[in-house]
């Protein structure tokens, strides 16, 4: 039986401003879950209180039947690991350097690897002596994703990875969401970008203002892909 990460009536606070309203859903291992929705509906509110990023929480995620609780660091050894917005690289390391430093062993016994993440991104293979900081914003994104795969996750969370990419950028993103998935990885995408979501996902929520309103199947959204993108659509 596939590992399950499940999220049951998840509330969040930012002081006492509640953002996320009893969001419920669940992640098998080795499946995408999009996260789809306007600006400010709460997507990224749901991946940093998996992270433990936010002031408070109520409602429960649980991990394989564990609850996923306590500081950040923790929440990581359990298997979750987070690819932020800002893309956030060890500026003054190398690439290598920065991919040395996420490098962990699993017992998986498929686990990545610096050479496995070079045969996703080649690019970043060809820049292993270069300073991460003189990347361009392309090559970050790559390096920030191949770091989190070489962490070993059993869960990885991916926060707009494509905005403002080049289409070659995009269809690497593409590539490495694929190739965690064939590793059993299961993975939570929030995307702006509803060709890349229809492309690599499984499951599709559809949120605003801080709930799940509505949920589809791949094959409801393959079937008619007008009804989903209409609801993503300001009006």
């Amino acid at each position: 039986m596939s590992g399950m990460l499940t999220y049951d009536n998840l509330c969040a606070f930012y002081g006492s401003s509640q953002i996320l309203q009893g969001v419920s859903f669940q992640v098998e291992e080795g499946t995408v879950a999009c996260l789809l929705g306007l600006n400010g509906m709460g997507k990224t509110t749901t991946l940093r209180a998996t992270m433990g990023l936010v002031d408070r929480i109520e409602g429960a995620i649980v991990l394989n039947g564990e609850e996923l609780c306590g500081p950040t660091y923790r929440r990581a050894k359990m298997g979750v690991t987070l690819v932020p917005e800002d893309r956030k690289v060890f500026a003054g390391l190398t690439v290598e350097e920065n991919l040395r430093v996420a490098q962990q062993k699993s017992t998986r016994g498929d686990d990545f690897t610096i050479e496995s993440a070079i045969e996703i991104f080649p690019r970043i293979g060809e820049r292993l002596d270069q300073k991460a900081g003189t990347l361009s914003g392309g090559e970050q994104q790559m390096l920030v994703v191949a770091r989190a795969m070489l962490a070993n996750p059993r869960y990885m969370m991916l926060d707009e990875p494509t905005e403002g990419l080049a289409p070659n950028y995009v269809e690497a993103i593409r590539h490495s969401i694929d190739a965690a998935r064939k590793r059993g990885i299961g993975i939570i995408l929030v995307e702006q970008s509803l060709p890349l979501a229809l492309a690599v996902g499984d499951r599709f929520h559809v949120m605003e203002n801080g709930q799940i309103i509505k949920s589809f199947e791949r094959d409801e959204v393959i079937a008619n892909p007008d009804r989903l993108a209409n609801m993503l659509t300001l009006e």
